[in-house]
């Protein structure tokens, strides 16, 4: 049971690494979107599949390269 928990933990470090954690003005400008954009559509009231993001407090943030964001952006695309 300890293996396995030692095992998880080292592959979320791994995958913490591979993906960037930015902000939402960052994100706005990756996109050429304003950042109201990304605000609005980070809430779950005003869009049915919000931009996939996580909440520290009072802080939002976006893994960039995450599998997630790239599924979500992906299914706007078509």
């Amino acid at each position: 049971m300890t293996a396995s928990r030692t095992m998880y933990a080292s592959q979320e470090k791994v995958k913490m690494s591979t993906s960037e954690t930015i902000d939402a003005q960052q994100l706005a400008e990756r996109w050429r979107v304003p950042k109201t954009w990304v605000r609005n559509w980070t809430r779950q009231g005003y869009a049915n599949d919000p931009i996939p993001h996580v909440k520290l407090g009072k802080y939002v943030r976006f893994e960039w390269g995450s599998t997630a964001l790239m599924e979500w952006w992906n299914r706007r695309r078509q």
